[in-house]
């Protein structure tokens, strides 16, 4: 699957499956690829709504999770500051992809293998998990550019990054590094496996309790209004885990000293 620039013709977003497999040689994780390297893979309202079309194609052709990674040496260098970022429509389908990544019933890592600016900070904040490498880092010029964010932002990266890293970046212009990131708890340690090796064993799990707690933890912070909303949803969700054939099979394979095989049902 090919997301195009409607510009040139030429794909900037690529949507497929990591050939990496699961414990039964099935193919679980979803890929998202920024493939613009030429801009250092900057988003326009295009690659925004490409990205939101990917994260549901791919949750509807059954992976169980989504690796977001890129081309070149940049993850994501944000908004296309000459592409049409100004435009109302721009901040519509960011809003539009961040939602995609937050609502998608699967866990969503970010391959952060190099920087993921203003953006695409955002974009990396609003997956589940992220995957620091050595020369990956983030950081969001709002102050240099002149540019506010919405409260969402801020919130998130104090609930992920912690209240002093977001202070730190929102206010002091700061650039949080893979060794920090990783020690703030922003990014995970993948124990010598590889953002595609984790994102595997990630999809390897049950499916329906990951999507509960995707789902209650992303309510946390909802106001009262909205989290009544959402709490009939939640507790389905939480009678239906719990009532699963996955369930059964957890506690049958560990009766019989094997690896669970869970289907999401």
């Amino acid at each position: 699957m090919n997301k195009n620039d409607s510009g040139a013709g030429q794909a900037t977003v690529r949507v497929g499956f990591s050939e990496e497999q699961g414990p039964y040689g099935e193919r679980q994780v979803g890929v998202i690829t920024l493939d613009r390297p030429e801009k250092r893979n900057a988003l326009r309202t295009a690659e925004c709504l490409a990205i939101a079309d990917g994260v549901r194609e791919l949750v509807d052709a059954g992976a169980r999770a989504i690796l977001l990674t890129g081309t070149g040496p940049v993850l994501c260098a944000g908004a296309d500051l000459g592409g049409g970022v100004y435009e109302d429509g721009f901040e519509r389908a960011v809003e539009a992809m961040l939602h995609a990544v937050l609502a998608a019933p699967v866990p969503i890592i970010a391959d952060v293998f190099g920087p993921a600016i203003g953006a695409g900070c955002q974009l990396i904040l609003a997956c589940d998990l992220r995957v620091f490498q050595d020369q990956g880092e983030c950081w969001v010029p709002v102050a240099r550019h002149g540019f506010a964010l919405d409260e969402w932002t801020h919130s998130r990266a104090v609930e992920l990054m912690g209240g002093a890293w977001a202070r730190n970046v929102f206010l002091g212009g700061a650039h949080l590094s893979a060794e920090q990131a990783r020690a703030a708890g922003f990014a995970i340690d993948p124990r010598g496996a590889t953002a595609e090796q984790f994102a595997a064993k990630i999809a390897a799990q049950a499916p329906l309790s990951m999507e509960h707690s995707k789902a209650t933890l992303n309510s946390l912070g909802d106001d009262g209004v909205t989290r009544e909303k959402t709490r009939v949803r939640l507790q389905e969700l939480f009678s239906t885990t719990w009532a699963s054939e996955d369930a059964a099979e957890a506690r049958a394979a560990r009766r019989e000293g094997r690896a669970p095989k869970f289907h999401g049902r």
